[in-house]
């Protein structure tokens, strides 16, 4: 297969899996959240910080996107793997591709932090003292795009260089 593939793929499901899946986690905070504030108005800032929070995996994505660009020299100049026949070229392609695949994966993890956000907020929308648990509940579903987006780093890094 052609290294451009390898790259272009990488790229697409970095941005576009962690993208969907923030997309979806939003909506279910954001239900929550509409449920909360036609209560009460008072709980429209508590309620917007929580359902902000599954974006960050779309931003990882988006992050993670610009680094396998850059790194393959789509953005900022030629693309540096063009020959298919050179194993070096396919071998760095398939890591970048794997690096947005990394990202991508881990990037679903917005959806169970979207359904942990859409049940802090009508918690907070009964008692606002639990505002700080439930972030911290909705952010143990963050670790892994953590993760995933470390680990993305550590193969572009070391297996492409920036």
């Amino acid at each position: 297969m052609d290294p451009i593939v390898y790259v272009s793929l990488g790229a697409a499901l970095a941005a576009g899996l962690a993208g969907a899946a923030s997309a979806f986690g939003v909506g279910v905070a954001g239900a929550a959240a509409a449920g909360a504030v036609a209560e009460d108005e008072k709980n429209f800032r508590n309620a917007l910080i929580l359902e902000g929070l599954p974006m960050t995996q779309s931003i990882y994505g988006l992050i993670t996107l610009f680094l396998i660009l850059m790194s393959a020299g789509i953005i900022g100049g030629g693309f540096k793997f063009a020959d298919p026949n050179n194993m070096d070229n396919i071998v760095k392609s398939a890591i970048l591709f794997g690096a947005g695949l990394t990202v991508g994966l881990t990037g679903f993890s917005a959806i169970p932090q979207g359904i942990i956000a859409g049940a802090s907020i009508g918690a907070v929308a009964k008692n606002p003292k639990t505002f700080t648990q439930g972030i911290i509940f909705a952010a143990m579903a963050e670790t892994m795009a953590i993760f995933g987006l470390v680990g993305a780093l550590l193969m572009i890094s070391t297996g492409v260089g920036l």
